[in-house]
């Protein structure tokens, strides 16, 4: 049998366990918010400068934020002014199919997408911030989950998802072994989730 092609690992929380997640209290400077205009450039930014590349300009982060609900929920932590912490609320679409409504607003399940702090301004909170308030606005507009997508090499990440609860999905029969090798790795840098 031939190799699987690398997937993203996809996690999951359910409703009731987003609605116990504690509040975060971030240190002093930072505010955690929702989306208003002029927001873009700080945005685009952002996401350029941490792992997600030159493929956000404004123009894409414009285009994403097009639809109102995740206009609505996504969340940002600036940092006097400037913004330093950001995740999408998203929900997941046919893109090729212009007329489809998301698929995910029928089966309850809401997405964090994106999800990026600066590199200098990160191991404060600020991620669990935009990840909590994030979940909550999905599950506050009627999903059952909130999912997200990652990648094996993003350890703090996962390891912050891990921590809010997130659990992994054993969607393909390499996923066992691919997240056996994340423990091992979480837990060799002092973050054990076994």
């Amino acid at each position: 049998m031939p190799a699987l092609p690398p997937k993203q690992l996809r996690m999951s929380i359910d409703a009731e366990a987003v609605r116990l997640m504690p509040n975060v209290v971030l240190p002093d400077g930072y505010v955690a918010r929702g989306y208003r205009d002029g927001d873009v450039a700080g945005w685009a930014f952002l996401l350029q400068k941490g792992e997600f590349g030159d493929g956000w300009d404004e123009r894409r982060v414009s285009d994403y934020l097009e639809h109102p609900e995740r206009r609505a929920g996504s969340s940002l932590v600036e940092h006097y002014g400037r913004i330093v912490a950001a995740t999408f609320a998203s929900r997941e679409y046919i893109p090729s199919d212009p007329s489809a409504r998301y698929i995910s607003e029928r089966l309850g399940v809401g997405i964090l997408d994106y999800v990026v702090t600066d590199p200098g301004h990160r191991g404060k909170g600020l991620g669990r911030a935009t990840c909590t308030q994030v979940a909550r606005f999905l599950v506050s507009r009627g999903c059952n989950s909130v999912s997200l997508a990652t990648d094996d090499w993003r350890l703090p990440a996962i390891h912050l998802y891990l921590s809010l609860g997130f659990q992994p999905s054993m969607s393909r029969e390499d996923m066992p072994g691919r997240w056996a090798s994340i423990y091992e790795k979480l837990k060799e840098s002092g973050r054990d989730h076994s």
